[in-house]
């Protein structure tokens, strides 16, 4: 019984609350609209949403450093993928951001480039590669760029 009344109660007082609005709504409006800030919203940073993508795609520990020491391995292959693959889609964020990334689209550029590199040359599966002398050790700039590539974007970002 008590459960009941409090209930009508409730009921009651919520009713005479919307009673005693005018049904004109437009002062509510006009202090809506006074309270909100009139500059646009400050746009969403990207280096906490991509910085923990790169050094989850680098692995633990420089893990994709150590293991690109050998760049014939498949595990320094599957790190270039993995990087790569996240690298792609932060230039992707940073395309939709319609913000400029100087610094970090430039790092970008680089790691791609290095990517191509390390296709092109068949480093994957390749003896040779292993060579100091051989151009597949340019994969460093795709391994040490994770490791870097979120400082970039937290500079960057820092700028604006």
């Amino acid at each position: 019984m008590r459960r009941t009344t409090t209930v009508v109660l409730t009921a009651a007082v919520l009713a005479l609350a919307g009673c005693s609005d005018s049904g004109d709504d437009t002062d509510h409006k006009a202090k809506a609209k006074k309270a909100s800030p009139t500059s646009a919203a400050t746009p969403k940073k990207l280096d906490p949403v991509w910085s923990p993508k790169l050094d989850d795609a680098a692995g633990k520990d420089a893990e994709a450093v150590s293991a690109c020491q050998m760049p014939s391995s498949n595990a320094c292959a599957r790190y270039v993928d993995d990087i790569m693959g996240v690298t792609g889609g932060l230039e992707d964020a940073i395309d939709k951001s319609g913000r400029a990334y100087p610094a970090t689209t430039k790092q970008i550029n680089k790691m791609k480039a290095a990517e191509t590199e390390y296709t092109d040359n068949g480093c994957q599966g390749d003896p040779t590669a292993d060579d100091p002398n051989s151009q597949c050790h340019g994969v460093v700039t795709i391994t040490i760029g994770a490791a870097t590539l979120g400082m970039t974007l937290l500079t960057d970002e820092a700028g604006m």
